[in-house]
């Protein structure tokens, strides 16, 4: 009975993200059907998390009535309105090359060893409760709290978060943990942590129909197969950590926008992508530092295209950074009216005179970032083939659409150096506690670069 329950809260999750996915089809769907369920699971994760939110904001608690209503009136509106429009949800991938499409020994191989890490990844996710340190203090400790409550308490924030580490964190995994105990009927740890191979999956999904845009199938499985191999983000996939869902929300949204920089008349690419940055956002501080990042590769691509830009662009740019903005705005809203502060960035100092006291810790940062980079334990040889990669084709990274793939990645791993300079923490400490964590943030956009690097013949 539990499986069952669990089986039909995770096609609640992504029936509830379709449904809001629905509304960027009205006019043409070009993602595959595999491609839109993956993205309606991180949708339906955050749009959830996010009605529970709201919901103990106004004082209501978590009943199945309350947490079911807003979806079936949206379900009711796609249903009236949406589909008498013509909108769809399943497209076709539209692959740049369509002549890969026979099966060999290499694809078997291929398959195989994805599959077999998938699989191996939902056995070690379920055979184990949620025992990591920080996804029990940090997480954890914070869903069976609401869920005992019924709802996060009044005094949360003011008296109980100020007992565990990071009480400033987002709220969209321990909501979401909540949302499965209560459909589960009581505290599972184990079958909970179906949340984070889900990703893991979708990921995957999500980096194969990218390459299969402008490459062939087996081209695009020997990447996808590159990053399920990588022990750091399988282990990622089963220790019930946050890293692995804000890599998610990091990749769909990059991926998504630089779809609207090759094709501008896509306009619910950069509206969607945006919705899936601000959940990064929802997901985990580093997430509000992605969505810096991604904003600003958008002022530079306007920048670089500005002969080019219509009137319609800047509206919709504008109308992506409004849609961030609303959803950032309760939670952070929220933290600034009950004071909570995060004690690993202390006051943010970004003064001239304070960074260049702080020249030293870059030493100590790239050291550190060098040693785990090029550890094979936990990365493969990836970051060593990657560095190579860029050092021989530097003026391919930074030509066409590479080049903001290029320009994003500099700019997330320049926030966390920026972050490593201005925190109060001895930077030693905590560059051995984090950075192994961070690079899983970008990941997937390093193995899609390198795809794209790779991919000489397809102009892009």
């Amino acid at each position: 009975m539990e499986l069952l329950l669990l089986f039909l809260t995770v096609v609640f999750i992504v029936f509830t993200g379709a449904n809001i996915l629905y509304i960027f089809s009205r006019r043409g769907n070009d993602l595959a059907l595999a491609e839109n369920l993956s993205i309606a699971y991180g949708l339906g994760v955050g749009s959830i998390s996010l009605e529970m939110l709201l919901l103990s904001l106004f004082k209501m608690k978590f009943t199945f009535l309350n947490l079911i209503v807003p979806w079936l009136i949206l379900l009711i509106f796609n249903v009236i309105v949406l589909s008498r429009a013509g909108a769809g949800f399943r497209g076709t991938p539209a692959p740049a090359d369509k002549r890969d499409h026979k099966f060999d020994l290499l694809k078997g191989i291929l398959w195989a060893g994805i599959i077999l890490e998938v699989f191996y990844a939902f056995f070690r996710a379920l055979i184990r409760p949620i025992e990591s340190y920080d996804a029990v203090a940090i997480y954890a400790i914070k869903s069976k709290i609401f869920y005992l409550a019924g709802s996060i308490p009044a005094d949360y924030f003011t008296t109980l978060a100020k007992h565990f580490p990071h009480p400033d964190y987002p709220l969209n995994i321990p909501l979401i943990e909540t949302f499965v105990y209560l459909t589960l009927g009581g505290l599972n740890d184990l079958l909970v942590k179906i949340i984070f191979p889900l990703y893991f999956v979708g990921i995957l999904i999500l980096l194969y129909f990218a390459i299969r845009r402008f490459a062939g199938s087996t081209y695009a499985l020997v990447f996808t197969f590159l990053l399920a191999t990588i022990p750091q983000f399988t282990a990622y996939a089963c220790n019930a950590y946050v890293d692995l869902p804000l890599a998610y929300y990091c990749f769909i949204s990059a991926i998504l926008l630089f779809e609207w920089f090759r094709d501008r008349s896509k306009y619910r690419f950069i509206v969607l992508s945006a919705v899936m940055a601000a959940l990064a956002g929802w997901t985990k501080n580093e997430g509000l530092m992605y969505c810096a990042a991604y904003l600003l590769t958008i002022i530079i691509f306007l920048a670089f295209n500005i002969k080019k830009n219509s009137v319609r662009d800047y509206i919709y740019v504008f109308f992506s950074f409004a849609i961030i903005a609303a959803i950032s705005a309760p939670w952070l809203f929220l933290k600034k009216q009950t004071g909570l502060a995060n004690v690993d960035m202390g006051a943010m100092d970004l003064s001239p005179a304070y960074l260049a006291g702080n020249l030293y810790k870059l030493k100590p940062i790239f050291y550190e970032f060098q040693k785990e980079m090029f550890g094979p334990k936990k990365w493969n040889i990836f970051w060593v083939v990657s560095s190579v990669i860029l050092i021989l084709r530097f003026k391919s990274a930074f030509s066409g659409i590479r080049r903001y793939v290029t320009i994003l990645l500099c700019l997330m791993i320049s926030g966390y150096i920026l972050a490593y300079m201005v925190s109060p923490i001895d930077v030693r400490y905590f560059l051995a506690k984090t950075w192994s964590r961070f690079l899983l943030h970008f990941l997937p956009i390093s193995v899609y670069w390198l795809a794209l690097i790779l991919k000489e013949d397809v102009e892009i």
